[in-house]
C-alpha cells in the first residue's frame, strides 16, 4: 500500500506503463501516488497482490446485484472499511453515494486526507462487465 511518501511508476488511462520521451519511466510521487495507488486498489480484487491479500477492494462482487438496501449498505460499508485502512485517510469524513441506473451501478466516495482541507473525490462506474475509477 503506498503512502505519501511513496514514489511508484506512473500509470496511464488504462493502468499500462508509461514512457518518457527518452525511454524513461515517469514516476508518481507523493499525493499523486497515493491516489494512483487508491484507484488501483479500487479496481482490484482481494487476493490479486500477491503479498498482500487483503489489498483490493473486490467491488466486482456487486457486478450482478440487486438494488435494494442491503447492497447499498454493503457497498458503502466496503468502500469506507477500505479506504479506512490507509492511515493518511480521516475515516471520519468519508462518505459513499450510490445510485443504480439500469445496469449500471455508479458510487461516489468523497474524502479528505488527515491535516487537509480538501475533498477528494472518487467515482466508480460498475457495470455487467467493466469497472471504472477516476478520481475527480
Amino acid at each position: 500500500m503506498a503512502g505519501l511518501n511513496d514514489t511508484d511508476i506512473k500509470l496511464d488511462g488504462n493502468w499500462q506503463l508509461t514512457s518518457a520521451a527518452n525511454g524513461d519511466l515517469p514516476l508518481v510521487t507523493r499525493l499523486d501516488c497515493l491516489l494512483q495507488d487508491i484507484q488501483l486498489e479500487a479496481l482490484s480484487q482481494e487476493g490479486e497482490l500477491f503479498y498482500d491479500e487483503a489489498w483490493g477492494w473486490s467491488m466486482l462482487d456487486f457486478m450482478q446485484a440487486q438494488d435494494d438496501d442491503l447492497t447499498r449498505v454493503e457497498i458503502i460499508q466496503r468502500v469506507k472499511v477500505k479506504l479506512s485502512q490507509r492511515p493518511e485517510v480521516n475515516p471520519d469524513t468519508i462518505r459513499t453515494h450510490v445510485e443504480f441506473e439500469g445496469d449500471v451501478i455508479t458510487i461516489e466516495v468523497v474524502f479528505r486526507f488527515f491535516g487537509d482541507s480538501q475533498d477528494y473525490r472518487l467515482a466508480i462506474g460498475l457495470d455487467r462487465v467493466n469497472i471504472e475509477v477516476v478520481i475527480v
